[in-house]
C-alpha cells in the first residue's frame, strides 16, 4: 500500500501542476468573457431555473437534475475538503478556492448545455456528457470511447475514495464505531439506491440535498452570530494569505492558489464531466437552462458552501497547516487536540467537528459525522450514475440490449464492493487517489468543452435573443446545421413549441 501511495502521491504532481491552474483558471474566464459574464449578468435567472420540475419518462425535471447533481457537489469537498486546502495552503487558499467557484461556474455552464445540445435517448432514457460530445459534436468516436473508459473507471474506482473514507472517519471520531463496520454500511445501502437506477437517485438526492443543505447552513449562521466581532479580522487574514508571498501560515503564495483551485475543482467538479450526463438526463425546452441551473450549483456548492466550512475553521481557529501554525489558540482545551492532530500530519473532517464544537458542545462530532455522511453519500451515488453512463456508452447500439444489462449489474454489484475497500485506507492516500482521478478525467474532458465553446456561445446567443423577445426560449434544431443533434428527438421535446410559432 505504501508503494501505491507513492505512485499516486508522484503521479499527482504533473496532473495538478501549473498546467491545471491555467487550464481551469483560463477556461473560466475566456468562457466567462464569451458569454459576457452571463453569470452575474443573468444571476436571477440562473437560480430560476434550478425550481422547473417538468419530467417525463425518458427524462428527469430540471430540479431533480440539479439536486442529483448536487449530490455529488455538495459532498466531501465542502467539508474535509476546505480543511484540507488550508491545511496544505493556509487561509488563503479560501480566496482562491471562492475565486475558482465564480469562473469555474462558466465552464460548468459550458459543458452542461453542450451535453443536453448533444444529448440522445437509449433504452427510453436520455444520455449525454462529454463521450456524446466527443462522438457526436466532434465526430471523435474513439476519443468518445476512450473518455468514457477514464469516466466510468476513474467515478466507480477512484474518486469514492476521499467520500468513503471521510465518512468512516467521521463516524470514527464521533461514536468509536470501527471503519470496517461504518464501510460496511454505506456499502449495503449505496447498493440499495444504485438498483433502483436513476429515478431512484434522483428521488434519493432531491430528498437529501435540500435539507442538509439548510441545516448545514444554518449552524454556519449560528457560528458567524456567535464570532462575530471576530469576522472583520478573518476577512483580513484571508485576503493577506492570499496575496503574502509568504502566504502566512501556508507554504507560499503558489501553493495557496493551487490548493484553492483544486479544491475548488474537486468541490464543484467542473470540467471534469460529472455534471454533463446529469444535466443531459434532464427534461428541459433548451440546452441553455439547464447550463443556468448547474452554473447556480457551483456558486452554491464553492462560493457559498465552502466558503461556509472555511469560515467556520478560521473564526474558531480550529485548523493546522502543514507549515507548523497549530490553531484553537481561544480554546485551551481545543488547542490540545489540534496539537495532537498537528503531529499526526492529519487533516480531514476533524477540524470541521471542533470548530462546531465551539458552539454545540460535545454534540458537533455526532452532528456533522451525521452531516458528512448525507453530503458524502449523497456524492457516492452521483458517482454511480456518471460510471453507468460512461458504461452505457461503451456498450451502445442496437442488439447490445444484454451486455448493457449484464454490465450495469456488475457495476451495481461492484461499486459497493470497491467502496467498502475505500472504507478501510488511510487519510492522504484516499484524498490522493481521488485527486488522481479528478485530475486525470479533467484534461480529458476539458478538450472537448473548450473545441465545443463556440456552439455553448451560439446556443446562449440563441437564448439570450429568444429572452429579450419575451418569449419562453426553446431549443429549435432546424436553427442549427450541425452534425451530431439528435433532430427527431429535439422536435419531439419541443413539438409543442414548434407548432405554437407556426
Amino acid at each position: 500500500m505504501e508503494a501505491i501511495g507513492k505512485f499516486v502521491d508522484w503521479a499527482n504532481g504533473p496532473i495538478w501542476g501549473v498546467g491545471m491552474l491555467v487550464l481551469i483558471v483560463g477556461s473560466g474566464l475566456y468562457l466567462s468573457v464569451g458569454m459576457g459574464f452571463f453569470q452575474f449578468r443573468h444571476f436571477k435567472d440562473m437560480w430560476s431555473r434550478i425550481i422547473d420540475k417538468q419530467d417525463s419518462e425518458s427524462g428527469i425535471s430540471s430540479f431533480a437534475s440539479f439536486c442529483t447533481t448536487m449530490a455529488m457537489r455538495i459532498g466531501t469537498g465542502n467539508v474535509a475538503g476546505v480543511a484540507v486546502a488550508l491545511f496544505k495552503g493556509g487561509p488563503g487558499a479560501l480566496f482562491w478556492m471562492v475565486l475558482a467557484g465564480m469562473t469555474n461556474s462558466a465552464v460548468c455552464f459550458a459543458e452542461c448545455t453542450e451535453a443536453v445540445i448533444f444529448k440522445t435517448r437509449i433504452d427510453g432514457q436520455y444520455r449525454g456528457g462529454g463521450t456524446y460530445c466527443a462522438e457526436r459534436g466532434l465526430g471523435w468516436k474513439a476519443y468518445g470511447a476512450f473518455m468514457a473508459a477514464v469516466i466510468m473507471i476513474g467515478t466507480a474506482a477512484f474518486m469514492p475514495a476521499a467520500a468513503t473514507y471521510t465518512i468512516c472517519d467521521g463516524f470514527e471520531s464521533a461514536l468509536h464505531i470501527p471503519v470496517i463496520i461504518s464501510a460496511a454500511v454505506i456499502a449495503l445501502i449505496m447498493a440499495v439506491v444504485v438498483i433502483g437506477g436513476v429515478k431512484r437517485i434522483s428521488q434519493v438526492a432531491s430528498a437529501i440535498v435540500p435539507f442538509m443543505t439548510v441545516i448545514y447552513l444554518a449552524c454556519t449562521v449560528i457560528i458567524l452570530v456567535m464570532n462575530i466581532t471576530r469576522i472583520p479580522a478573518a476577512i483580513s487574514l484571508i485576503l493577506k494569505c492570499a496575496f503574502s508571498k509568504q502566504a502566512l501560515m501556508g507554504g507560499g503564495l503558489g501553493i495557496a492558489i493551487q490548493q484553492g483551485v483544486k479544491r475548488g475543482t474537486f468541490s464543484s467538479a467542473s470540467g471534469m464531466g460529472e455534471a454533463s450526463p446529469t444535466a443531459a438526463a434532464a427534461e428541459t425546452s433548451h440546452p441553455v437552462k439547464q447550463g443556468m441551473a448547474n452554473a447556480a450549483g457551483v456558486w452554491l456548492d464553492t462560493v457559498i458552501v465552502c466558503t461556509a466550512s472555511g469560515i467556520m475553521m478560521i473564526l474558531t481557529g480550529c485548523y493546522n497547516t502543514q507549515f507548523g501554525y497549530i490553531g484553537g489558540e481561544r480554546f485551551p482545551v481545543l488547542h490540545e487536540q489540534l496539537a495532537a492532530l498537528a503531529a499526526e500530519n492529519y487533516s480531514g473532517v476533524k477540524f470541521v467537528q471542533i470548530a462546531v464544537s465551539t458552539v454545540m458542545g460535545s454534540a458537533a462530532p455526532l452532528f456533522i459525522a451525521v452531516m458528512l455522511a448525507l453530503f458524502s453519500f449523497t456524492c457516492l451515488i452521483s458517482y454511480y450514475y456518471e460510471a453507468e453512463t460512461g458504461m452505457v456508452y461503451l456498450f451502445q447500439g442496437d442488439g447490445k440490449e444484454g451486455i448493457r444489462k449484464t454490465a450495469t449489474w456488475i457495476l451495481r454489484i461492484g461499486m459497493p464492493i470497491l467502496i467498502f475497500i475505500w472504507g478501510n485506507i488511510e487519510n492522504g492516500l484516499a484524498w490522493n487517489i481521488s485527486d488522481l482521478a479528478l485530475g486525470f478525467t479533467t484534461w480529458v474532458n476539458m478538450l472537448v468543452v473548450l473545441l465545443l465553446s463556440p456552439k455553448c456561445f451560439a446556443a446562449y446567443r440563441d437564448y439570450e435573443a429568444q429572452m429579450k423577445a419575451k418569449k419562453d426560449p426553446f431549443w429549435d434544431p432546424r436553427k442549427f446545421d450541425w452534425k451530431g443533434i439528435d433532430k427527431e428527438m429535439w422536435m419531439n421535446i419541443n413539438k409543442k413549441y414548434i407548432e405554437e410559432e407556426k
